[in-house]
């Protein structure tokens, strides 16, 4: 994992440098890496599909092929990104703003393959390959569900490809759910299982990626869509940068919404100046900003924040909850301005 930041070796979690969090897709070597037990020991073949009133049926990999496939650039962020920026730290994966990247895939569409659900039909859930052993309840697969509105969207994507190459072993080979505009919880790698069920879905990641002692949110709401963020990823903290007009770039992202507005302060936030960007390429990746200012010498805070349309924004100071989940505190990085 060269430049990665590695957090733990098994399972295996790493981050990315935040200079490759620019909007650029990347690839699946340079991309985060986010596990919860150890890697699968042998890959599935395919994956079971499972609906009320119809008959079970493997889909192998090959399989798939019958189905249009489908490409699309996005987010994928875990829901902890951030959490190291709490304070104090909630225990959990100690993601700076690492825990972050945006990619290209290729795959099928989930509604696709799943058919039509019958209308008692309330989630569906996924499970992987990976297992490990949680206390009180031995040893678990991972495994999450979608309610069935999202599953029967044109989102969800069956991915096979990322970057234009197969899958990894790090990254859910040979096939994962990819969920965009969610965290990546429910992304499940190494798909063996999908289950349309009739009553709500409460596994233990279920339960675990809850909002818990969160002001800003009902207790136990479940955490779903992404929080707009805005990152710096020019300059970079601690850079050294030339006293008078300096170009800050970066990326922002956010959930179902687009971003509305991204604005930079190079005093700490006593002022903010708008930056500019292009369209994004499609519905689901991220706008690379760029703001044109003019900096004094001395040591500075360059800070970045964005809004969406929906409403979101960024706060000046971490929001705290129990398990450390969607801190989109703004992005602060300070660097050295010479004459």
């Amino acid at each position: 994992m060269a430049q990665h930041r590695v957090i733990s070796d098994d399972p295996p979690n790493a981050g990315v440098p935040v200079a490759a969090l620019d909007g650029e897709p990347i690839g699946q070597d340079e991309m985060y890496v986010r596990c919860n037990f150890s890697l699968p020991e042998s890959l599935p073949k395919g994956f079971e599909v499972v609906v009320p009133g119809v008959a079970p049926r493997f889909v192998t990999v090959d399989e798939l092929s019958v189905h249009r496939s489908v490409e699309a650039e996005l987010v994928l962020e875990c829901a902890g990104n951030g959490r190291s920026l709490m304070s104090p730290a909630p225990a959990g994966v100690a993601w700076g703003l690492d825990g972050v990247s945006t990619i290209r895939a290729r795959g099928v569409r989930l509604v696709d393959v799943l058919g039509p659900l019958p209308g008692e039909v309330l989630d569906v859930v996924f499970t992987g390959a990976d297992r490990g052993v949680v206390r009180s309840e031995g040893e678990i697969p991972y495994q999450f569900a979608i309610d069935r509105e999202l599953a029967r969207s044109d989102a969800p994507i069956l991915a096979t490809h990322i970057g234009g190459e197969p899958l990894s072993l790090l990254h859910g080979a040979p096939v994962r759910l990819l969920v965009p505009g969610q965290y990546a919880m429910k992304s499940v790698k190494w798909l063996t299982r999908i289950e349309a069920v009739t009553a709500p879905f409460e596994g233990h990641f279920m339960k675990t990626y809850r909002y818990y002692e969160d002001d800003k949110e009902t207790e136990q709401a479940p955490v779903g869509e992404i929080a707009v963020r805005s990152v710096i990823s020019s300059p970079v903290d601690g850079d050294t940068v030339p006293a008078g007009p300096l170009e800050v770039r970066g990326s922002a992202w956010t959930g179902s919404g687009r971003v509305a507005e991204v604005e930079v302060s190079v005093d700490d936030g006593r002022s903010w100046h708008p930056a500019r960007w292009d369209a994004p390429p499609s519905a689901w990746a991220p706008v690379r900003w760029v703001a044109r200012v003019e900096v004094g010498p001395g040591e500075m805070v360059i800070a970045a924040r964005a809004s969406d349309d929906r409403g979101g924004s960024q706060p000046l100071h971490p929001r705290w909850n129990a398990r450390g989940y969607a801190n989109n505190v703004v992005h602060r990085v300070t660097v050295t301005s010479l004459s």
